[in-house]
């Protein structure tokens, strides 16, 4: 995945393993920490991938209204929510989409920009990405079929959204809050992966 701060391009950013103090109250026990400096934007980020899944969780802290773009380099299937604010995802075709924090979108990520429009404050994003192969696991392949038949396209969109049941939000905070370090761990951590994808599958009706 890359990110860029559309009005502070083409500056970038950096990255550091160092999370400042202040920020540390908002890290998960699922994986290591890094944290991004755009010029007025700080993003406590913690990505875990495995076997063709990937847990994202980003805070975004900032003093102003800014617009974070995101582009995948490979087509991916993308579940994403904000647990704490309303996320403003902007896709090039359909325009903005309002996802409350009970929601969440699935979208198709590509290698087109999206957009989350950051407001003044913090902005939790919890971002679980599909590749593929992923999806071809025995596990998934009947349940994501009606996914992947345009999987190859370079543009972006929104499939459709959902509400958070009490079952899917125990899933994510268990994916969350458990380590996932040790080949053992690694493996549940997959197979939880492929579980909420399964739970929101199965109870989602296609755009």
């Amino acid at each position: 995945m890359m990110l860029s701060i559309a009005e502070t391009e083409p500056e970038g950013f950096t990255k550091e393993k160092a999370v400042p103090f202040y920020y540390c109250n908002h890290i998960k026990q699922f994986t290591t920490t890094s944290f991004l400096h755009f010029k007025d934007v700080g993003i406590l980020f913690q990505t875990k991938k495995y076997a063709g899944c990937t847990l994202r969780w980003m805070v975004c802290f900032t003093e102003k209204r800014r617009t974070l773009l995101i582009k995948e380099e490979t087509p991916k299937l993308v579940f994403e929510t904000s647990p704490n604010k309303t996320l403003y995802t902007r896709f090039i075709e359909q325009g903005k989409v309002l996802l409350q924090p009970d929601e969440y979108g699935i979208s198709h990520g590509s290698t087109e920009y999206s957009s989350v429009i950051l407001t003044q404050g913090r902005q939790e994003i919890i971002r679980l990405e599909y590749t593929a192969e992923a999806l071809n696991d025995e596990r998934l392949l009947t349940q994501t079929q009606h996914w992947q038949d345009n999987f190859d396209e370079k543009k972006s969109w929104l499939y459709g959204s959902g509400k958070i049941s009490t079952q899917l939000q125990q899933q994510l905070n268990t994916l969350l809050n458990t380590p996932a370090n040790t080949p053992e761990e690694e493996a549940l951590f997959g197979a939880r992966c492929q579980d909420i994808l399964l739970h929101v599958a199965a109870d989602h009706i296609t755009a």
